[in-house]
């Protein structure tokens, strides 16, 4: 019992920090590909969520088994 209760802290802890690292990468102005390139720039602000999402989702499927 008290695994389990670890393991699904654990998931959560790593929810959260992908979600918090994929914001404060959006934030950050600086980029691996800058804004200053019209649509490449976005474009790893949109990986890094998705990403993110990604994680959470699988994380958040191992949460509810």
């Amino acid at each position: 019992m008290i695994l389990l209760m670890q393991q699904k802290t654990k998931y959560k802890l790593n929810i959260g920090i992908g979600i918090i690292a994929a914001l404060v990468y959006l934030v950050i102005p600086t980029d691996i590909v800058p804004e200053t390139i019209p649509v490449l720039g976005w474009i790893d602000d949109i990986i890094a969520i998705l990403i993110a999402l990604a994680n959470a989702i699988r994380l958040g499927i191992k949460l509810r088994k």
